[in-house]
């Protein structure tokens, strides 16, 4: 079955293909070449053509060119996360309105959920989906979390530790799927890299991405119909599931964006059911703890929403309440579940294993990744992703000024106050920054902000005002 549906899966310049040509027919305006919105549609691919073939710049050949392609990602990042402030100060007035009907745009988001799970179910799960759904069966068998399972840590674990370095909720929700599909369990002491020790079924991560990927979908139609029409909401869904970054790009045969990567789509699919429930402050608080708890950077966008709820009077002693009992139960459930070894402590296994991981310079770490802009920049990356002092990766100059831009957003809203487009707009331009501090691939996580970027110019037009109140 996998293999038939990779037959009818697009390879990345199909997806760009036809990223391009469905966004224009959607929201083109034939009638102004050089209007708002298709300055606005180009802005939103602009990343696309050079994530299509990324991969082909590490050969011998390409690798010269390398730089200078991860110099353009990372610089038009930079440009979206300010374009995504300079929306949420004056936004726009061009009015978005889709270019078919309603029967039409049905039928269109109807195809494109198919072909979405095509692409999940028709091509094997890359890197994070596959260690994660690791790391899950591996916590089923020892009764301790990655972070504390020597066999999935360090240099010589599978992929140098990748099975222990995302988050716990992530790996909890491969569980149910696990069990649905009657995933094998080893014998603790088995170690996975061996032969005889086997593999839980891709299906569990698979179902598990598309799964978070409907919620996301739902969240963004619920978002944008509470504010406009279900013409305009339909119009965002299938924008955004149409989108090459959605469909995947990166290389003729493994992909770096996209559904295959469960890392790309959960975090942003679970704020985007914060942003939905915003009006319900304490679930919204508590969807964005569980949103960290999937890959952490949720965390960055906090400040940003607890000013929000201030300026806008809608809670925000609920939300910040919901944020915290689900972050410490969160945190409880990171602590009873990895067993350090005597002499080490839970919290700093959990450190170790994922932030260090991620941005540490050790052995194989990703923070010592050549593939992206401060690996092929080399003297820059000596002053800008080394710290300052100490060995953490939370005193490099990049993460610094990064926190300073999270915390600065906080007083935003509270200078500002306006409608939920400034909210999702600000909450584009974090999700965005956060990639110029991040070494590994460091841009080709737009499906982070691309949601919310959507959201921020498909209802600037509509003078959308929040509801939300305490």
């Amino acid at each position: 079955m996998s293999e038939a549906l990779r037959l009818l899966a697009p390879d990345p310049a199909g997806a760009l293909w036809l990223g391009w040509l469905l966004a224009f027919i959607l929201f083109g305006d034939f009638s102004r070449l050089t209007g708002p919105r298709n300055r606005a549609l180009l802005g939103l691919l602009m990343l696309s053509p050079l994530l299509a073939r990324i991969f082909g710049f590490n050969d011998a050949v390409g690798s010269r060119l390398a730089a200078w392609v991860f110099t353009a990602v990372y610089v038009m990042t930079g440009t979206i996360a300010v374009w995504a402030a300079v929306l949420a100060l004056r936004p726009t007035v061009a009015v978005w309105r889709p270019n078919l009907d309603h029967a039409a745009l049905r039928a269109l988001v109807a195809a494109l959920v198919v072909l979405n799970a095509v692409v999940v179910f028709g091509q094997p799960p890359d890197d994070a989906g596959y260690y994660t759904n690791l790391g899950a069966q591996r916590w089923m068998e020892t009764g301790t979390l990655p972070y504390g399972d020597p066999l999935l840590k360090g240099p010589d674990a599978p992929a140098y530790g990748a099975a222990a370095t995302y988050g716990p909720v992530l790996y909890a929700a491969h569980v149910p799927f696990q069990l649905l599909l009657g995933a094998t369990r080893n014998r603790p002491d088995l170690n996975p890299k061996g032969p005889s020790y086997v593999r839980p079924p891709v299906m569990a991560t698979q179902l598990a991405c598309f799964t978070f990927y409907v919620v996301g979908l739902v969240a963004l139609y619920a978002v944008v119909r509470r504010f406009a029409d279900t013409s305009l909401a339909l119009g965002a869904v299938a924008l955004f599931a149409s989108s090459p970054y959605v469909l995947g790009l990166g290389g003729s045969r493994e992909v770096i964006t996209g559904l295959p990567f469960i890392s790309h789509i959960a975090p942003s699919a679970v704020m985007l059911a914060a942003l939905a429930l915003v009006s319900r402050p304490t679930i919204a608080g508590s969807l964005l703890a569980i949103a960290a708890g999937i890959l952490f950077f949720p965390v960055f966008v906090f400040p940003l929403w607890l000013g929000w709820m201030i300026a806008h009077r809608a809670g925000a002693v609920r939300f910040t309440a919901g944020f915290l009992a689900t972050g410490v139960a969160i945190a409880a459930f990171v602590v009873l579940f990895t067993h350090a070894p005597p002499g080490t402590r839970a919290v700093s296994l959990f450190l170790e294993s994922t932030l260090e991981h991620q941005e540490g310079v050790g052995p194989k770490a990703y923070g010592a990744s050549q593939f992206g802009f401060w690996g092929t920049h080399p003297n820059l990356a000596a002053f800008w992703q080394t710290p300052l002092f100490g060995g953490t990766s939370l005193f490099k100059p990049t993460f610094i000024v990064y926190a300073m831009l999270a915390i600065a957003a906080f007083f935003i809203p509270l200078a500002r106050p306006r409608s939920i487009v400034q909210l999702a707009a600000l909450t584009a331009m974090l999700t965005a920054a956060v990639q110029l501090w991040k070494t590994h691939a460091a841009g080709s996580y737009v499906e982070w902000y691309y949601p919310f970027l959507i959201v921020a110019l498909l209802l600037a037009g509509q003078d959308a005002r929040s509801p939300a109140r305490a």
